[in-house]
């Protein structure tokens, strides 16, 4: 299931490289009021890590119909940005692509294990075929929010860092703050890749501009976020209201 916060009817769909850890950082914190914390159990070496505590799910394998009560939101970037943010931390910062397991059938196909931008790009396809990481981290937009943006009642583009503050602040009445979290990495940015490999990923992403092409460049007016929150907030106070008088 997509993440819930059931005491402020919210429900965010998260999609890697778009702010996805460190917004469930915050959702974590509203809904517990306390930070998260990563922990090993010495005795079986598993890691309580946020993302096995709060799942990304594909579109397709859930049920839109089961958050029809509850405040959806999204949070998009552009897809050619999110394969450079996959480059830079995914295969150059956690290095997932040097995995023995991998090694063989990397060699094989002659790609390297740290590859630059540009290589990365341009065998986009087949270091996806070779990494489950590297695909989720890089599959559209559209797998994570399905294609209707009109399901979503705020859809956030990556910058708005002040107007996804400004909206849980204004909802939960706490001053509340969107950490930063994956940043991890060479500084790279879209300007080193050459109008080719852009065309090549924009070709790719098709469905991720047709659908929300309008949210990728835009900021979001921060005076309708406030609005937004204040209506959402008034309506929980007549939900409540009405389970408190169901559950007499």
């Amino acid at each position: 299931m997509v993440v819930t916060v059931d005491k402020i009817k919210v429900a965010y769909f998260p999609v890697p490289k778009a702010a996805n850890t460190s917004m469930k950082h915050l959702l974590h914190s509203i809904k517990t009021g306390e930070g998260f914390t990563t922990i090993k159990d010495e005795a079986t070496g598993a890691i309580r890590h946020i993302h096995k505590e709060y799942k990304t799910p594909k579109f397709s394998t859930i049920n839109p119909d089961d958050y029809q009560k509850f405040f959806r939101i999204a949070i998009v970037r552009d897809p050619v940005d999110r394969v450079v943010s996959a480059w830079r931390n995914r295969v150059m910062h956690h290095k997932e692509l040097e995995g023995e397991n991998i090694a063989e059938r990397m060699a094989s196909l002659g790609l390297r294990k740290t590859p630059t931008l540009q290589e990365f790009v341009d065998r986009l396809s087949e270091y996806r075929n070779v990494s489950k990481s590297i695909s989720i981290h890089t599959d559209p937009l559209t797998d994570f929010l399905g294609k209707d943006e009109k399901y979503y009642n705020l859809i956030f583009n990556i910058s708005d860092s002040q107007q996804i503050e400004a909206f849980f602040s204004t909802l939960t009445g706490e001053q509340k703050k969107l950490p930063r979290k994956q940043m991890g990495g060479p500084p790279a940015d879209r300007s080193e890749l050459t109008g080719e490999l852009i065309k090549k990923l924009e070709e790719i992403y098709g469905d991720d501009y047709r659908v929300f092409g309008k949210f990728l460049s835009n900021k979001t007016d921060i005076e309708k976020v406030i609005y937004l929150a204040r209506k959402h907030k008034s309506s929980l106070r007549g939900f409540f209201g009405r389970l408190r008088f169901l559950l007499k």
